[in-house]
């Protein structure tokens, strides 16, 4: 309670909030009665809130324009004042409160001054609105756990260099990105459940932001992220089980002394039902257990026969022992080396755990190709069992209507996963008990959460449910909403928490309050809302915090939100989450909200991890060893993260990458590399708070034999990633692939095909119908290849075979300088779909050749050094419509070349000419869902003084490379090289190459 007296001595502070209005509010004779104090303040609130929305500048406080007084109630002791839920939809801080009791103190007037004065809202002080975090006095304790989980991790990477206790270390937050592919029982059809839009569908949209970015997060920041959705976007699945011990080449093996025999677990496991009706396949058959010892004794092992060489996530399961193991050894051998991992087995048993994704080459291979499991523990005389063993996400396996979904299980609703996944029927993925998908599909995912965690917090059905005993920190439903505007207004961010349980409970099971939610909510409203409008839009649309009781908001029994970030319906909010790099940011604000939340929960200080690294280099010394260096990025809107440490990752030729090493500063020497190996490096930065996402991949490698040919530089340029072309011309508005289809990060597994509605007044009929923005379904569940960052081994390879030596540079090393090419005879500049790119928040990135590139290789050519240049904008973007005179220039007198026309061709033959006619007819690929990413506008481009056309596209004749022979010889690409699918071919590209200009 705040007495009058307290709030006339704040606002007797000079110059205290004033709101829109600027000074503070002076005190005069007020209202008597509570009907006449409600109508005043209710007039007061009124006229702030209209101030607001006619100032030219943002207001300090904001108000929702919904905020109503409910009643006044005058007592003997207190002047009590309930304001209505939509008061509380906004954030509040300290400032704000007061500015509020500043408008209460006016309304009621000197009369009341000696009283007790409180306002509630949410039937709570209004004081109590401001999270924790954000207050500097008055913490509510009842927000905060009072016998906190002591943090016990369930899986636990014992081959990183780098073991340090990172800030999340055994924390878990369970993640369920929007809806999914459904049976929609009254159509008998599998569908979405909401429109394909914009190029996309909610059912998978979020995904792109919690898949690749979000999870790797927090598992970088030592969380794990339990998610009730298939993460794994590879379409085959192989499971190796007990209960079939070879199936068509797949064999599960026991290894073990007579004391230590396997036996059968008593509980049923897993057993492969396909396809599944209404059953539980970890009821279905059983797993095998033996006992733990302080010296290997028994062992087992499953060998599966890959299907295609690829990268596969790995699942294990296991039964559910009163005395499980904590100290559970696997080790996963795979073609990047082995990588053991500890299971705590006391966690999870009965369902799928999550080892990581790792490469794997097709076919049977024990050695880089299977799971072991030993007994051998620190902790002798305890539980080890061992179940089935999944590699790969692979298809959609329960059955509706006599058929499944026909889709990869990565795109199908939780629903059906959780039902594979063996969690129960009625507490959790069929809460309805009946034929309905949609509800159980949106409530059973906030049940997942509760059956992770478990008695006294279980399934909202029975809370005494035991559970997987996982002690879960957050929950976080992700999604996108629905709204259009017709300006440039996003619709923007929406928060929604529940300050009740699913049994009308204002504390969670374990006692504390449930208003934890806003505090959770308000942080990451926050976070997200300031990062974007710090990195892409000022104006970037803040929307309400709301206390609702949806689903996926009220059913948790952990501190849990749902999350609307923007509306995939609005062609404003959609320029913004098409592009790769405003995915990444939302997914760091997320991540660092969580933080933020959990460091304020458990007492600590956050820090969080670093950025990726940049300025790569890989270059051979004197000594015959590989220098690598790199420079670290500092996070503009986050202080602690600075990287205090780096792992660099290696591999060599194609196999995967290594378990890497730890370095303190930024620089590593490889010591005794082999010649005719293909190096290659990535590096991460590290600190307190984790692991961040790697830098690029830099190679470097030296021909057997005799001595090299001459040595070479790659200078890596191909950094785009971005949305694709947005157009807009009166009502015509949208995202046109026919100009530029963008470039994803890495992959992306959200696009569903091309937008064909571009009229903003086309209504919304239904799903099927959708109106403006309405997209075809041509490609949905395809994963599309972006920039994966890794074309200098590409053409690596084919420098070797050619007979020279090469390294790699990053462009930003040689515009800044650090980067000296003359000890080069040749460079090799990759330049991919690099172009100038608009993207969201206009800014204006990628050019394909700017300053001080073109300088760098003006000195070089002129010092008689040789140009490999090649990329699908290449010529566009120095020398086509719009680009400088200096830059023409330089395309004409250095590069030998004249534009011609972008677009030149769509298939991706092409062949050689004159000097080049013995190279024959090679193709590069335009294919969307190809092994390398898609050249969907190759240039043609023509020869300029001293230059020759050295190869054509079949189509039509353009030219498609040209060149000057000789010393200080030149070579220009209108498509990129690396998008040759043959490596015969590009070998043969490379030595005809090299020759010409040497």
């Amino acid at each position: 309670m705040k007495s009058g007296k307290y709030w006339v001595g704040l606002i007797l502070i000079a110059g205290l909030v004033g709101g829109c209005s600027g000074p503070s509010i002076g005190l005069e004779p007020g209202p008597a009665s509570p009907s006449e104090i409600q109508a005043e303040l209710q007039r007061t609130l009124g006229a702030s809130i209209s101030r607001c929305k006619s100032e030219n500048e943002a207001c300090s406080t904001r108000l929702d324009p919904g905020s109503k007084v409910d009643s006044v109630v005058v007592s003997d002791s207190e002047v009590s004042i309930f304001l209505n839920a939509a008061f509380a939809q906004v954030a509040f801080r300290e400032s704000d409160i007061l500015f509020v009791n500043q408008l209460i103190e006016r309304a009621m007037g000197r009369r009341y001054l000696a009283e007790n004065v409180q306002a509630y809202a949410l039937g709570i002080p209004i004081e109590e609105l401001t999270p924790n975090m954000y207050r500097t006095s008055g913490i509510d304790e009842s927000r905060i756990p009072t016998n906190p989980a002591s943090g016990r991790r369930l899986t636990t990477d014992m081959s990183r260099p780098w073991q340090t206790n990172a800030q999340l270390s055994g924390r878990h937050i369970a993640i369920w990105p929007s809806h999914g592919w459904y049976y929609e029982y009254r159509l008998d059809r599998w569908e979405w459940q909401r429109a394909r839009l914009f190029q996309t569908v909610e059912d998978i949209f979020p995904m792109a932001f919690v898949v690749p970015y979000l999870i790797p997060m927090l598992e970088g920041a030592g969380a794990y992220a339990h998610i009730p959705r298939e993460r794994d976007t590879q379409w085959h699945e192989v499971i190796v089980d007990n209960d079939r011990e070879e199936l068509n080449g797949n064999r599960f093996l026991e290894v073990g002394e007579k004391a230590y025999a396997w036996k059968s677990g008593v509980q049923p496991g897993f057993f492969p039902v396909t396809p599944l009706l209404d059953e539980n396949p970890f009821r279905q058959g059983t797993y095998r257990k033996t006992v733990t010892s302080l010296e290997a004794s028994a062992m087992t092992a499953w060998i599966p026969v890959i299907p295609e060489s690829s990268s596969y996530a790995v699942y294990v399961s296991y039964g559910k022992e009163p005395n499980a193991t904590s100290d559970a050894r696997y080790t996963v051998y795979h073609s990047g080396g082995a990588t053991e991992i500890r299971v705590d087995q006391a966690m999870m048993g009965g369902t799928w755990v999550y080892l990581g994704t790792f490469d794997f080459t097709a076919g049977s291979n024990p050695e880089r190709g299977r799971v072991e499991l030993s007994n051998q523990s620190a902790e002798a005389g305890k539980v080890l069992s061992a179940d089935a063993v999944r590699f790969g996400g692979g298809m959609g396996s329960v059955e509706r209507g006599g058929k499944t979904s026909g889709k990869p299980r990565f795109t199908e609703g939780a629903r059906y996963y959780m039902q594979f996944s063996g969690m129960p029927s009625n507490l959790v993925y069929n809460v309805t008990e009946g034929p309905d998908d949609y509800i159980d599909d949106y409530r059973g995912r906030a049940e997942w959460v509760n059956h992770l965690v478990g008695a006294p917090s279980g399934p909202n059905k029975d809370r005494s449910d035991e559970g997987l005993n996982v002690p879960v920190d957050i929950s976080l439903a992700f999604h996108t909403d629905a709204g259009i505007t017709k300006s440039d207004e996003t619709i923007g961010t929406l928060m929604i928490y529940s300050s009740t349980g699913a049994q009308a409970d204002k504390s969670f099971p374990n006692g504390m309050s449930r208003f934890a939610n806003r505090d959770l909510g308000d942080i990451m409203q926050t976070t997200i809302v300031d990062d974007i409008r710090a990195k892409y839009d000022p104006n970037w649309t803040r929307r309400s915090i709301w206390d609702r009781d949806y689903s996926e908001a009220v059913r948790p029994n952990v501190p849990g939100v749902l999350l609307e970030l923007l509306s995939h319906q609005n062609f404003a909010d959609m320029r913004f989450g098409l592009d790769p790099r405003f995915r990444f940011d939302v997914a760091r604000s997320v991540y660092k909200s969580m933080v933020y939340f959990l460091a304020n929960q458990y007492g600590f200080e956050p820090v969080i991890q670093p950025l990726p690294v940049s300025h790569m280099k890989a270059e051979w010394t004197s000594a015959g060893q590989i220098e690598l260096s790199w420079k670290p990025v500092l996070d503009p809107t986050e202080e602690s993260a600075r990287p205090t440490g780096y792992v660099v990752y290696t591999r060599e030729n194609e196999s995967g990458f290594g378990k890497g090493r730890f370095v303190s500063e930024p620089n590593f020497v490889f010591s005794k590399p082999t010649a005719g190996v293909v190096y290659s490096f990535k590096v991460t930065a590290v600190n307190e708070g984790g692991e961040g996402f790697s830098s690029e991949e830099v190679s470097a490698g030296r021909p057997s034999g005799a001595k090299a040919a001459g040595e070479a530089l790659i200078i890596s340029g191909f950094d785009r990633i971005s949305a694709p072309a947005a157009v807009e011309f009166d009502q015509f508005r949208g995202f046109a692939h026919f100009v530029d289809e963008g470039v994803a990060d890495v992959k992306d597994l959200s696009f569903v095909g091309t937008q064909y509605d571009f009229n903003v007044d086309s209504p919304w009929a239904d799903d099927d119908s959708p109106g403006h923005g309405a997209s075809y379904s041509t490609y949905e569940t395809q994963v599309l290849v972006g920039n994966t960052f890794n074309y200098p081994s590409v053409h690596g390879a084919s420098i070797l075979n050619a007979g020279f030596a090469f390294g790699t540079v990053s462009d930003e090393a040689v515009m800044d300088g650090s980067a000296d090419l003359s000890p080069y005879s040749v460079v090799d500049l990759i330049l991919g779909e690099e172009k100038k790119t608009v993207g969201p928040g206009k800014r204006v990135d990628f050019e394909a050749m700017p300053i001080p590139m073109r300088t760098a290789l003006t000195e070089f050519i002129r010092n008689e050094g040789s140009v490999i240049i090649s990329g699908a904008h290449v010529a566009t973007d120095l020398a086509g419509p719009g680009a400088q005179p200096e830059a023409i220039t330089f395309a004409s007198e250095v590069l030998r070349f004249k534009w011609r026309t972008d677009h030149a061709v769509e298939n991706g033959s092409f062949y050689g000419i004159s000097d080049f006619e013995g190279i024959g007819t090679m193709a590069f690929n335009t294919d969307p869902v190809g092994p390398v990413y898609r050249v969907e506008s190759p240039d043609a481009l023509a020869p300029a003084t001293g230059a020759e056309t050295l190869m054509r596209y079949s189509d039509n004749n353009m030219s498609a490379v040209i060149g000057r022979p000789g010393k200080g010889g030149v070579i220009v690409a209108g498509f990129p090289l690396e998008t040759v699918l043959n490596k015969a071919d590009r070998d043969s590209l490379f030595e005809y190459f090299l020759g010409f200009v040497r």
